[in-house]
């Protein structure tokens, strides 16, 4: 086996995809595990009508186009209408001999048996009485058994016609209480017939082909007795889909989807104006691609398209902007699946999105030695994706679809091999990625997870009838126009929950979701206590949820939002009649920023997939090793991060002094720098040697997390603000305290270090002054650092422009009314130093200024000013 050195393993090729103009990318990773594995995938196709269809009647080359190995969509099931009555069965022949020659999976649905054996003697669904009430069409019992020798009587005329059935419907949606042919069959219903009348067809079973793939009609054929008279289990999409059927399909069933379309018309027009639109791919593509995918999660083994031929359908009709006989873009994205996974299993793959876009699925060949990523970008960004492969590869391809090409095929080539390869995902695209093995890629031995310090069930509640219901993390939870979450309550009566620390978002993530409608809440609304002890409300608007599993939902809560400030949370209400928001969540935590932790526990492994993610993330703060074995004295973790101020802990008695490591709760050596990113210490620790590296042009604002020297050549400020000013007064000592803004003045690079206790306090607070070690932005109303015509001073932040305070800075929010339009520094006197008037006013590059800081450059006798950080006084 070869060797593969693990530590080169974050410096990866990246594949482009994309073509044109490079435009900002966003990153994201998805890791691929084989040894989990779902479903089975038998196969894609559509549904061809008989001649007495209006529509979607297809000829030969259009038929041979969409089915076949070698056809250009690449479908392998093929629904076919089974015509009411035999002396009509005819119609249908045709179409099944030339589906038999193409090798395809045919199965036949009926909408209705004759009309005769119904109750009311229609073919409709429904029939209305004299006294104008809808009844149900059903068969009657008594014709059970001719019907079932109906339907095998069309088995066999197709026999002998050269066609075999994969399948025979018992009845096409015997849920739908339709105006046109139909026949109503409860669940208790069909699968009686199933079980007491399936033995007389001498074909597999499908059933029963629901409007939705329903819990009810599950339950019916979980039956044994029903189980063992039938093959595959079938729905449609329509009404969603619930998940009962794992218990038909653990039963050794396929389960198929075999009708869903999208009528993008149907929600275009109004009662007098009809509106039509042709095909819009940024709407209807990736509606139509999220339905599928999730069906795809869902366990689904077959996926079946309504009319094939159709503007809406996979192939166009010459309608609508459609062309006749061409593929649709919803047939070329179903031709992904269908040329790809056909014949794979499906196998876990996670997301890591932080922006919760990108979606798919991925696959197994069935050789097991390829895997098939699917990756729906909807958006208007290019993404960077890591796709983190259970294998190490050197070969593999890319297909992608986008609203200019169709199924662009280019191969995947590395000079080196990777299980990492970084790939540039296009804007608004659906891309199959196929990459190919060319060595084992060693198992890892660690296990980690997300860690959250500010947990909502970690807040402290201010009145106990509040109730526990904010205790969210790991609870399965409704969310609907009745059903808030939190709480649900909309007054402080009963308490309310109290934040902790000076939070801006509010974090949901989400495990899974399912919805009986929309993924959408509308009218979300924030109950919250505001700065001054009042309930304030704010309306987030339509919140439309990714049909994603594993994803963060994320409220903003700070003050650019909710401008009065939030101490407090009450609930969240969601404002949509027409969907019921079954929700399992993870995690529910309170944020700062972008700050993120993740823990490990096992034996260490520095191939571990999460562990690189992590590693290849800026964004991480902390990495946990305390519950992890094998970790050596050499172990750089530093060096290789893409943090720089990522810290991370290990197990007390571990001995490892590089840098940023904390043993128990010692640290040896903390080497912070402003290029680092956000710093974050959820457990303070001690160092032995501390340091914080910064470029200073003159002055700036820091807040360190330790105590420090300040350097040589560099001074250093408390500041107090007040009406007028920020008065700025020399540290004591030469020592810059911990966790206290001070106002640093000085031309280069600064090293400032210290020893002693380390913490990270999440509304540090000293005379207004604001620290920050997670980058935010400063809020309307509040005074931020400065240099404007080479003064420094403190000037308003206005709303819609609020500008970003970095890690170790700080902003102001004055308790006084500011008498001004800024407040300029004033330096106190003390400590002055003569300034000889040979010296010059610029001698050694050193700017004179005046103690408010605006830079002087005719200097007056008597008068004080800084030179070089040091008072002085010109004679």
């Amino acid at each position: 086996m070869k060797k593969h050195t693990y530590k080169t393993a974050l410096l990866l090729c990246a594949v482009i995809l994309f073509h044109g103009l490079v435009q900002a990318q966003k990153t994201a990773s998805v890791k691929i595990n084989s040894t989990v594995t779902c479903q089975k995938i038998t196969g894609f196709g559509g549904f061809v009508n008989s001649g007495s269809f209006a529509y979607d009647w297809m000829t030969t080359d259009e038929i041979k186009k969409l089915w076949g190995k070698n056809s250009e969509a690449g479908y392998n099931i093929m629904r076919l209408y089974l015509p009411i009555g035999k002396s009509a069965w005819p119609q249908s022949l045709a179409t099944a001999q030339l589906a038999q020659s193409l090798g395809i999976k045919i199965f036949a649905s009926p909408w209705s048996m004759p009309a005769e054996w119904k109750t009311y003697n229609t073919i409709n669904a429904i029939y209305t009485d004299a006294n104008g009430v809808v009844q149900n069409n059903s068969l009657k019992e008594a014709n059970y058994a001719d019907y079932a020798n109906y339907l095998n009587d069309y088995v066999t005329y197709l026999s002998d016609n050269g066609v075999k059935l994969e399948a025979i419907s018992i009845q096409n949606e015997p849920d739908m209480k339709s105006t046109y042919a139909g026949c109503i069959w409860t669940p208790l219903q069909i699968a009686t017939f199933v079980k007491n009348y399936g033995s007389l067809i001498n074909c597999k079973i499908i059933a029963p082909e629901s409007v939705g793939l329903t819990d009810d009609y599950a339950n019916a054929f979980s039956d044994d007795n029903v189980s063992a008279k039938f093959g595959i289990f079938s729905g449609h999409q329509y009404s969603g889909i619930q998940t009962n059927y794992k218990n038909v399909q653990a039963k050794g069933h396929d389960v198929w989807m075999t009708e869903y379309l999208i009528n993008w018309n149907a929600d275009e027009s109004t009662p007098t104006v009809p509106v039509t639109r042709d095909f819009n791919w940024t709407k209807d593509a990736f509606s139509f691609a999220n339905k599928l995918n999730t069906a795809m999660l869902s366990n689904i083994n077959a996926w079946v398209h309504y009319a094939s031929r159709r503007f809406y359908g996979l192939m166009g009709d010459g309608t609508y902007g459609s062309t006749t006989g061409m593929l649709t873009k919803r047939g070329y994205i179903l031709s992904h699946y269908a040329k790809y996974t056909t014949g794979t299993t499906r196998i876990q793959n996670t997301w890591n999105d932080d922006s919760g876009i990108l979606g798919g699925s991925s696959y197994l060949s069935v050789t097991g030695d390829s895997v098939i990523a699917m990756v729906i970008n909807p958006s208007t960004d290019t993404y960077t994706l890591t796709v983190d492969l259970p294998f190490y590869f050197t070969t593999g391809k890319s297909i992608v679809t986008t609203e200019s090409s169709n199924m662009l095929s280019s191969a995947i080539t590395l000079g080196a091999e990777t299980c990492r390869p970084k790939i540039t995902v296009s804007p608004s695209s659906f891309t199959t990625l196929i990459f190919t093995k060319s060595s084992v890629r060693p198992v890892s031995q660690m296990t980690g997870k997300a860690v959250h310090y500010n947990k909502i069930e970690d807040q402290t509640l201010t009145n106990t009838a509040f109730g526990n219901s904010s205790a969210l993390s790991g609870a399965k939870v409704t969310f609907d126009h009745s059903n808030n979450l939190i709480s649900a309550n909309t007054t402080a009566t009963n308490g309310y929950l109290k934040l902790n620390a000076r939070y801006n978002q509010l974090v949901f993530h989400v495990d899974s979701m399912k919805s009986a409608g929309s993924f959408t809440s509308s009218a979300t609304t924030l109950y919250y206590i505001n700065s001054s002890g009042s309930v304030s409300t704010h309306n987030y608007g339509t919140v439309t949820f990714t049909q994603n599993s594993n994803f963060d939902w994320i409220l903003d809560i700070s003050s650019t939002v909710l401008t009065d400030g939030c101490i407090g949370i009450l609930g969240i209400s969601n404002g949509n009649y027409s969907s019921i928001l079954t929700i399992n969540l993870g995690d529910v935590y309170f944020r700062v920023g972008t700050e993120k932790m993740y823990k490990f526990t096992g034996v260490y492994s520095n191939g571990d997939s999460d562990f690189l993610n992590c590693m290849e993330d800026p964004l991480y703060t902390s990495l946990d090793f305390t519950g992890t074995s094998a970790i050596t004295t050499d172990l750089d973790w530093n060096t290789s991060a893409a943090g720089k101020n990522c810290i991370f802990y290990v197990a007390n008695g571990v001995t490892n002094n590089t840098t940023n490591v904390i043993a128990g709760s010692t640290c040896s050596k903390l080497a912070l720098t402003d290029g680092g990113g956000n710093f974050y210490a959820p457990v303070n620790f001690t160092s032995t040697a501390a340091s914080y590296t910064r470029t200073f042009n003159g002055y700036g604002v820091m807040a360190l997390p330790f105590e420090a020297n300040v350097p040589t050549d560099a001074k250093a400020y408390t500041m107090l603000a007040s009406a007028t000013n920020v008065s700025c007064t020399s540290v004591s000592n030469n020592k810059i305290p911990a966790n206290t803004p001070v106002l640093i003045q000085g031309t280069g690079t600064f090293k400032f270090e210290g020893t002693g206790a380390v913490s990270t306090p999440l509304a540090l607070k000293v005379n207004d002054m604001n620290g920050v070690y997670i980058s935010v932005k400063a809020p309307a109303g509040s005074y931020y650092f400065k240099i404007v015509d080479g003064i420094g001073g403190f000037y308003p932040v206005s709303s819609g422009a609020e500008p970003t305070i970095i890690p170790f800075s700080a902003y102001l929010t004055p308790v006084n009314t500011v008498a001004g339009s800024s407040l300029p520094l004033k330096f106190t006197v003390t400590g002055i130093e003569d300034l000889k008037a040979d010296e010059g006013v610029d001698a050694n590059n050193n700017l004179i200024f005046d103690s408010w800081g605006r830079r002087i450059y005719q200097p007056k006798k008597g008068v004080v000013y800084i030179k070089g950080g040091k008072k002085v006084i010109f004679i």
